[in-house]
């Protein structure tokens, strides 16, 4: 049988994960493929997968070895295609939850939470995926700031942040709620149709950091950061 041309193969460090694809729901992206190569350490701890788009990152934490996986996300068509997805890869101790951020895990604590929040700033409003507010941060900072009440002692929180969102002061609120930070890992990307027609205005952002490559074109960092709870 032919191929099914909905269905893209991501290829990370020896696992094979399909997922169909969606305009309308966060795709696997640089921030996801880099974030997914440094999950380690993952075999029978309970993971929860904060927004989890098309579930890759919570199906990658499975087959890494995850006793259980909770993936939730305020999308209702996102959680209809992540449980899809998880079907797709035969992956079946993940179970999907409807809500905000933390609201559909009140009171529970995890060994080690993923998240990979929205973080393009803009003044005007993207689509959800990927609006991080005026300034990026939007998401990102309830993420950070909740993470120790549900992480489990030694948990780990493990996050990308862009520089456009200000690497050092997302240091800093690491460091303010309570966890002890250190890279895994960082990449360079050029800027992409979004954010060349953000230029003017990420300029003007007090955080924003970006830097140019040998064509002079705009490139955004990333930064993976393994978060852990004292």
């Amino acid at each position: 049988m032919p191929a099914d041309r909905r269905i893209k193969v991501f290829e990370i460090g020896g696992l094979s994960v399909k997922i169909r694809k969606d305009s309308k729901i966060y795709m696997p992206s640089a921030a996801s493929m880099i974030t997914a190569k440094n999950l380690r350490e993952l075999e029978g701890s309970e993971v929860l997968d904060l927004g989890t788009g098309s579930g890759f990152l919570a199906i990658i934490a499975s087959k890494l070895g995850a006793k259980k996986v909770i993936a939730t996300d305020i999308s209702r068509r996102a959680l209809k295609d992540a449980e899809e997805n998880a079907a797709l890869n035969n992956v079946d101790n993940i179970e999907f939850r409807l809500g905000s951020l933390y609201e559909p895990v009140n009171g529970e604590k995890f060994d080690v939470i993923i998240s990979n929040p929205p973080m393009t700033p803009s003044p005007r409003q993207l689509p959800a995926y990927t609006w991080g507010g005026p300034d990026g941060r939007r998401v990102l900072e309830p993420v950070i700031a909740e993470a120790p009440s549900h992480l489990r002692e030694r948990g780990r929180l493990i996050i990308p942040v862009v520089s456009l969102v200000g690497i050092g002061r997302v240091y800093r609120l690491l460091i303010n709620a309570g966890l002890r930070p250190r890279v895994l890992d960082y990449a360079t990307y050029r800027f992409g149709k979004t954010l060349l027609d953000l230029m003017d205005y990420i300029a003007g952002l007090p955080d924003a950091d970006y830097v140019y490559d040998s064509f002079m074109r705009p490139c955004w960092r990333i930064v993976v950061f393994e978060a852990s709870k004292s």
